[in-house]
Order: structure tokens, then C-alpha cells, then sequence
């Protein structure tokens, strides 16, 4: 019964509980994982970018090597 008075004083004052303590942490770190997210976009393009180029370019080189080997 003292708890349940206790709980209900600390919901009376506005003091957040823990659970919506822990929601409010996880709410910002969220954010702010979002937000480094937005900001490394650009990057993220540009090395996908590349990494096709080089794909395509390394996947040209092995047909014409192959062609030339006599093979496929």
C-alpha cells in the first residue's frame, strides 16, 4: 500500500518514472543516430559510387581477359 501511495505522489508532481525515463534516453540517442545518419549520406553516396565503378571496371577487365585466354 505504501508503494502504491509513494507512485502515485511521484505521478502527482510530474516526476517521470523510469520506464518513461529510459523511453525518453532511447527517443535521443534514436535522434541522434538519425541525424549522424543524414549527415554521413553524402559519403555513403560517393564511396558506393566508386565501389560500383570499380566493380564494373575489374568485371570488363576479367571478360576481356577471358576472351582473350580463349575462354567464355
Amino acid at each position: 500500500m505504501l508503494r502504491w501511495i509513494r507512485a502515485w505522489r511521484r505521478r502527482r508532481r510530474g516526476v517521470p518514472t523510469r520506464g518513461q525515463q529510459a523511453a525518453s534516453s532511447a527517443l535521443h540517442r534514436a535522434e541522434c543516430a538519425r541525424d549522424a545518419g543524414h549527415e554521413r549520406a553524402p559519403l555513403v553516396s560517393e564511396a558506393a559510387a566508386e565501389l560500383r565503378a570499380a566493380r564494373r571496371e575489374n568485371h570488363f577487365a576479367e571478360r576481356i581477359r577471358l576472351t582473350l585466354e580463349g575462354g567464355r
